[in-house]
């Protein structure tokens, strides 16, 4: 299967209500800029998620997650994440996150996202938008 060239990078400026109390990045916070990310992901694809829900009366939502912590960020860093889809069907999107500070890689995340109907039934992904994805 070909991709459509399909990865996407975001920088993240880390701010105040990103850090705990001694300015390391929450651990949560990774999942926060991943998801916000895979929609900017779908947004480069024209995919609007609310277009989704719309146009293919589908919606993805997240099966499975691994996180790997590496090193740490703090208060004030910025950083880089890019996007990559690794494996798709019908069924379900696989995506990897890789975040860097100074071209130093600090996270992992792969992520599972699973299609459901807008009623919230397991659906496969309408043909039409399954190729939005594929060449």
């Amino acid at each position: 299967m070909s991709f459509h060239n399909l990865s996407s990078k975001i920088s993240i400026r880390i701010y105040y209500e990103d850090t705990d109390a001694g300015g390391i990045v929450y651990h949560s916070k990774y999942l926060n800029f991943a998801e916000r990310a895979r929609a900017e992901f779908l947004r480069n694809l024209s995919l609007e998620q609310t277009y989704i829900k719309e146009k293919y009366q589908v919606q993805f939502v997240v099966k499975n997650l691994k996180v790997s912590y590496i090193y740490s960020c703090k208060l004030d860093d910025q950083i880089n994440l890019v996007t990559d889809l690794e494996t798709i069907n019908r069924a379900k999107l696989c995506f990897r996150h890789i975040f860097y500070k100074e071209k130093k890689e600090i996270s992992k995340i792969q992520v599972t996202v699973c299609c459901i109907s807008n009623t919230g039934r397991v659906a496969r992904m309408p043909k039409s938008l399954y190729h939005k994805f594929i060449n």
